[in-house]
């Protein structure tokens, strides 16, 4: 009888101590980061999409472009199987339908479906306080050409773009958007617009200096650039993204220019870009201008156009690569042989590179500032 008693404690000690480490382990799962939030709402994405389908019909791949960051803002990764589950689920298509950019950690996660055939687009945000959930949507036409029309419809966007309707991302949503929907915005440059996070003239122009970098001296096997992106720009995050250049592996080294510097150089001197091959053994320095005035004379804009306006058809002008050979657009300031002592000479933080060149002298240059 008392063997039995101790038996039975023995087998209720044993389910005791099963309880408390299953509890345990359902505790410590709620503290993994990301876990907690995934379990919240795991339709979350669904309901996203639900939501933006309410407002613009069905979503498909003729019609629909997703922008999104998601994956950047903070424990926002968890949302990823399930985000892409309803992307494929409607037959959408990574390289067609898709732009997800990046943004910072502490960023809310948004998300933009844009409907081509109608012009409108939703914008949802999702807030992760307490409980996943759709804090933010709303709904507006953003087809330009209806948009810039008229004086009228004009000053009526520009009111929303000044109240943030799309909570700061209006000119980002609406080129993009716009843009895509001309269908000739390259993906290659949709792949530029990932890092840069919105599309502007500035990262145009780096789409353009780009292309002509690879015209002119091709990426071939052994051949690899070095950029000295002085002044710095938007156009910079091109390269970045294009050729894998990065201030961490010394393929981009970024500084300013004095007025008086800029003057000096022509007046619209875009970086030194040292093309190494290292086949021929040969390392050449090639100084590039890029002129603005050029794309303001040809864009269409007016001078007293609204910036996201006149923005948004200078990146209509700047994607067509018919027009990268306008005179003036791109220019040569200069084509130089250098060697490995000279470009380590470039990359000293004490130094402007204009002048290492014998472009600039000391007296017409003051140390440009690191960036």
């Amino acid at each position: 009888m008392i063997k039995a008693g101790i038996t039975n404690l023995r087998r209720i000690s044993t389910k005791f101590i099963y309880l408390v480490f299953l509890t345990a382990l359902v505790l410590s799962l709620g503290s993994v980061p990301g876990m907690a939030a995934e379990n919240c709402n795991s339709n979350l994405m669904g309901q996203v999409f639900a939501a933006a389908e309410a407002d613009l019909g069905a979503i498909g791949p003729e019609n629909t472009l997703i922008i999104t960051d998601i994956g950047s803002p903070e424990e926002s990764y968890v949302f990823l199987d399930d985000f892409y589950s309803e992307f494929y689920n409607r037959d959408l298509l990574y390289t067609k339908n898709l732009l997800v950019v990046q943004n910072s950690r502490n960023s809310p996660l948004w998300f933009a479906f844009f409907n081509k055939c109608s012009g409108k687009c939703t914008y949802i945000e999702v807030s992760d306080e307490n409980e996943s959930k759709i804090s933010y949507k709303v709904t507006e036409n953003i087809d330009f050409d209806k948009l810039s029309k008229t004086n009228k419809s004009r000053d009526a966007w520009s009111e929303k773009v000044n109240n943030s309707v799309f909570d700061g991302r209006e000119f980002a949503i609406l080129s993009i958007s716009n843009a895509w929907a001309t269908g000739k915005l390259d993906y290659e440059l949709m792949q530029c617009l990932e890092l840069h996070n919105h599309f502007c003239p500035g990262v145009s122009s780096g789409y353009v200096l780009a292309g002509w970098m690879e015209e002119n001296y091709p990426l071939k096997e052994g051949v690899s650039y070095t950029v000295f992106s002085c002044p710095n720009w938007c156009k910079d995050d091109v390269f970045v993204k294009r050729w894998d250049v990065t201030p961490g592996t010394g393929g981009i080294w970024v500084s300013k220019l004095t007025d008086n510097e800029t003057e000096a150089l022509g007046g619209s001197p875009a970086g030194i870009f040292v093309v190494k091959d290292k086949n021929a053994g040969t390392m050449k320095a090639v100084v590039l201008g890029f002129d603005f005035d050029v794309v303001d004379a040809n864009s269409g804009a007016k001078d007293d156009d609204p910036g996201w306006v006149s923005k948004y058809l200078a990146d209509l002008w700047l994607m067509d690569k018919e027009n990268w050979d306008t005179k003036g657009l791109v220019s040569v300031i200069s084509v130089k042989d250098i060697d490995a002592d000279t470009l380590s000479e470039m990359e000293l933080a004490d130094n402007n590179p204009y002048v290492v060149l014998g472009l600039l002298n000391s007296t017409e240059s003051t140390q440009p500032s690191e960036n």
